[in-house]
């Protein structure tokens, strides 16, 4: 006969032994360029599940911080959920990720290679942002996948879940994931799901003292949306024609490319 186990023992330890499932089923979810794995390639995925209390509170720390920069309420109540549930399990593309080589042109190049050499220069200018890009957005629906195989999991053992993007930029700023793109998924198990239907507080940001978080965009001072739960941003750089979009209406103004006509080859019999 086993010992009594008691509510907060057994929300603790299901609520990780759930987010480990989880966690499998997001490595294991379908994956563009399935064929990369078989050749060697790594794992892109990172997942981390924080249960600490002292962790989730750096975590809550930080994102009223944030929300203070951002003079945004949704900041302070995903604050309030951080501290609240009992885990949080983050999924993540690693620093190390890679396309797919399907040159899908959904990112808007003709080819992967074409995207990585674009790309780089923007994505070292991203380091005081919230997440690191651009990403291969067939990457971008790998995650996707990935998070909702890990909801489907979450829902099947009837603990509450909550996907958040917030809570992950405060991990990564925290230095507690090592994905420069990720989502949270805060967990529980209470007879109230704590992460739902939760007022947005009213903050007085001229009362705040909250650190600085190094982190950009930065609010337009008044410029309040949503009933204050949004603020409109300042751009890091201004706003204008770029040479990119130059290119971009240049082509456009080009019109279709016209592949020239080949003849077939004759089949060898």
């Amino acid at each position: 006969m086993t010992a009594p186990i008691g509510y907060d023992d057994l929300r603790r330890e299901t609520v990780v032994q759930v987010a480990k499932l989880m966690a499998a089923a997001a490595i294991t979810a379908p994956k563009s360029g399935g064929q990369l794995f078989l050749a060697g390639k790594k794992n892109f995925l990172e997942t981390v599940i924080i249960d600490d209390p002292g962790l989730r509170g750096q975590l809550a720390q930080w994102l009223r911080a944030r929300g203070a920069e951002r003079q945004e309420a949704i900041w302070f109540r995903d604050a309030e959920v951080a501290e609240t549930v009992d885990a949080i399990l983050f999924v993540g593309l690693l620093p190390g990720w890679y396309p797919p080589n399907y040159d899908c042109g959904a990112c808007g190049y003709a080819t992967c290679v074409e995207f990585l050499h674009a790309a780089k220069p923007l994505r070292a200018g991203s380091a005081n942002l919230e997440f690191a890009g651009p990403v291969c957005n067939l990457r971008d629906i790998d995650l996707g996948i990935a998070v909702g195989s890990a909801a489907r999991t979450a829902l099947l053992h009837s603990i509450d879940c909550r996907c958040q993007t917030r809570v992950a930029t405060a991990a990564r700023k925290l230095g507690l994931i090592q994905a420069e793109h990720a989502v949270a998924m805060s967990l529980s198990m209470t007879h109230k799901a704590i992460g739902f239907d939760r007022r947005m507080p009213e903050i007085d940001y001229d009362t705040l003292d909250l650190p600085d978080t190094g982190t950009l965009p930065l609010a337009v001072p008044g410029a309040a949306r949503q009933g204050g739960a949004r603020n409109k941003q300042q751009p890091r750089r201004p706003v204008s024609a770029t040479e990119p979009d130059q290119q971009a209406q240049s082509a456009a103004s080009a019109g279709p490319v016209t592949l020239a006509a080949t003849k077939p080859r004759s089949r060898q019999r």
